[in-house]
C-alpha cells in the first residue's frame, strides 16, 4: 500500500471538520468565485462569512498585512 504524506511546502489544515452542511460548503463556494472574478481583474479582494456556529471563513488575494488592516477587530 501506498501513503501520501504531504510535503513540507503544502498547508495542512490543523482541523478537518468531519461534515459541512451544503449550506457552508455553498457560501464558501461563492467567496472562492468572487475571489476568482477579483483575481481575474487584477483587484484586491478580502471577502468571507460567519456560520450561525460562529466558524469563520475568509479568503483573499491581498498580503497578510493588508488583510488585517481592512478587516474589523471582531473579524481577527
Amino acid at each position: 500500500m501506498t501513503s501520501i504524506t504531504p510535503s513540507s511546502d503544502s498547508p495542512v489544515p490543523s482541523q478537518v471538520p468531519d461534515t459541512l452542511s451544503p449550506q457552508y460548503l455553498q457560501a464558501m463556494q461563492m467567496v472562492a468565485k468572487m475571489k476568482e472574478s477579483a483575481d481575474k481583474h487584477g483587484v484586491g479582494f478580502v471577502g468571507g462569512f460567519v456560520s450561525p456556529d460562529g466558524k469563520k471563513f475568509m479568503m483573499t488575494n491581498m498580503s497578510q498585512e493588508d488583510t488585517q488592516f481592512l478587516l474589523p477587530d471582531d473579524l481577527k
